[in-house]
């Protein structure tokens, strides 16, 4: 599902994170579910649509968009273009009538997922440069000291260290859609249950896919690297031709496996008998010219060729084993998440937390739409780092439900260095209401100037920058220093950053960036929920 999700906003020509986006769809407390793909398409703000229409009129739909279908394999079909429909590509009998269809949009609004999309493109450019560095590291030797033969075997080399690392790929999960494609192209071709099958596994903690693996990378190595060196040692090329010798079996046994035993080909594992056919015929034409002579082998190349090899599977087995513990801690954080983010499993726990009393003061310190249904309330103190970072997160949030939330800000009575004999707290409340207060950029000023505070945490350097009038001295009735520092003592607020929505303090498991992935269920919901929560709470009392 999630798939077909990133394929869909790429084909409407949206630059999206493919992991950051199918994250959040499988961390829906309902996924799979077309309700998951609505939310995360609203968190990475791009409208959609979900409705219903009936066949005649579905042509008239706009391309591309999504169909529900019960007999997709992930449930949802991409169609772009009106030949998709045809009775060759779809089977309209098991749609209900629903279809998704976002709009395009020019930039995500998600701070994350952009965070992520500029990782992404670097990790893409940064493995374009390693690729290209291997390959100009392996060849250039042997353009400097060309033969066929060493061409031969660097060639079919790196064939099969791809196709290696193309098994091993979806033995950890990892799938490209074109790998998908090759692989599925009729009911008797089967990788996945060829290579999950008991004859895929040689020994108990050694598999085909990292056979392969092996093998290819130790005869990369000795064809681009150690041959250039040693001037086409000849033992090496014994070494490497007895390795061929030894795969004939394996090759044997892996076409009576499919044909007898599977009664299914795998394309992948034909590809790898493929190679190592080619190599076996290349060494014997080798052998039979005498290019490969008996009097040329030597004891140390052939100890080193094992010790290398041994070094090579042993590396592969234990990334492997290393990559699926990552996997499986995803995995389970994901699980967790599906919790974590549920609505209505937020709201319970918010409710059971401390309630306070959140009635604005005279002048009010507020990031955003005023008017938004969620009031975040941050407690925070201009001498603490973890509050810098918490504000930070704070933006973000607002920043991309600007409709759905603002923040309102609480300072501690802070210490450190004084001003005119004035605390840093005192001071940028002072400030804010003398210059900032009641004009039409209020909300832009007040995120700027907290923002610049943390991003110096120097008197001396704030001063300069937002000068005050000191001699302006307020009743100490009116002093809104006092209200916040009044405030937070009789809520008996001891640590920051502390966090409140709509009153109730945030759950301890819970921090502002979570609020990204519970917007989409949480507007509407809480009202209600609180009411039901009390409904339960007295049938268990009964």
């Amino acid at each position: 599902m999630e798939q077909v999700v990133v394929d869909y906003l790429k084909d409407l020509g949206i630059s999206v994170s493919a992991e950051y986006c199918k994250k959040i769809i499988v961390s829906h407390p309902d996924y799979p579910s077309l309700l998951g793909v609505s939310d995360a398409l609203e968190r990475l703000g791009i409208p959609s649509q979900i409705g219903r229409i009936e066949e005649e009129h579905l042509s008239k739909v706009e391309f591309p968009f999504l169909l529900h279908l019960e007999s997709a394999r992930d449930g949802l079909v991409l169609i772009k273009k009106k030949e998709d429909l045809g009775k060759d590509h779809i089977d309209l009998t098991q749609w209900k009538g629903i279809v998704l269809k976002a709009e395009s949009v020019d930039k995500i609004t998600d701070t994350e997922h952009n965070r992520e999309l500029k990782k992404e493109r670097l990790t893409k450019r940064l493995l374009l440069v390693l690729t290209v560095s291997l390959l100009g590291a392996l060849l250039l030797p042997t353009l400097q000291a060309f033969s066929w033969t060493s061409l031969a075997l660097l060639s079919t080399s790196i064939a099969g260290t791809i196709v290696g690392y193309i098994l091993i790929a979806k033995e950890l999960g990892v799938t490209y859609k074109s790998v998908e494609s090759f692989c599925n192209t009729s009911t008797r071709v089967n990788c996945d249950k060829i290579l999950n099958s008991e004859g895929a596994q040689i020994v108990s903690f050694f598999s085909l896919s990292e056979a392969v693996i092996s093998y290819f990378v130790f005869q990369l190595i000795v064809a681009g690297i150690i041959l250039p060196i040693t001037g086409s040692n000849v033992t090496y090329l014994w070494v490497l031709m007895a390795g061929s010798a030894l795969s004939v079996p394996m090759v044997i046994y892996s076409l009576y496996y499919q044909v007898i035993k599977a009664k299914t080909w795998c394309k992948l594992c034909m590809l790898v008998n493929g190679v190592l056919i080619t190599q076996a015929v290349f060494f014997g034409f080798l052998f039979f010219n005498e290019v490969i002579v008996i009097e040329a082998i030597e004891f140390v190349p052939f100890i080193f060729s094992a010790f290398l090899f041994l070094a090579i599977t042993a590396s592969v087995v234990v990334l492997k084993e290393k990559f699926q513990k990552i996997n499986k801690a995803v995995n389970a954080e994901i699980a967790a998440n599906r919790v974590k983010y549920d609505p209505e499993v937020f709201a319970h726990l918010l409710f059971q937390g401390q309630q306070v009393h959140t009635s604005t003061f005279d002048k009010e310190m507020i990031i955003g739409n005023p008017k938004a249904p969620f009031k975040l309330l941050m407690v925070a103190n201009l001498h603490c780092h973890p509050c810098k970072l918490a504000f930070e997160n704070v933006l973000e949030l607002v920043d991309s439900f600007p409709d759905q939330v603002n923040a309102e800000l609480r300072f501690l009575m802070s210490g450190g260095n004084l001003i005119h004999g004035i605390m840093a707290s005192t001071y940028l409340i002072q400030y804010w209401k003398q210059h900032i207060y009641g004009i039409e950029s209020e909300s832009d000023d007040t995120q700027k100037l907290i923002q610049d505070w943390y991003n110096r945490i120097s008197m001396q350097d704030f001063e300069k920058w937002y000068p005050k009038d000191v001699s302006i001295v307020d009743s100490e009735e009116n002093i809104l220093e006092l209200q916040h520092y009044k405030w937070v003592t009789d809520h008996n607020i001891d640590r920051t950053p502390t966090h409140f929505l709509n009153g109730y303090q945030f759950p301890s498991k819970y921090g502002v960036k979570d609020l990204a992935n519970l917007m989409a269920g949480l507007e509407g919901f809480m009202p209600k929920q609180k009411k039901g929560f009390k409904r339960k709470e007295k049938e268990l009392v009964k």
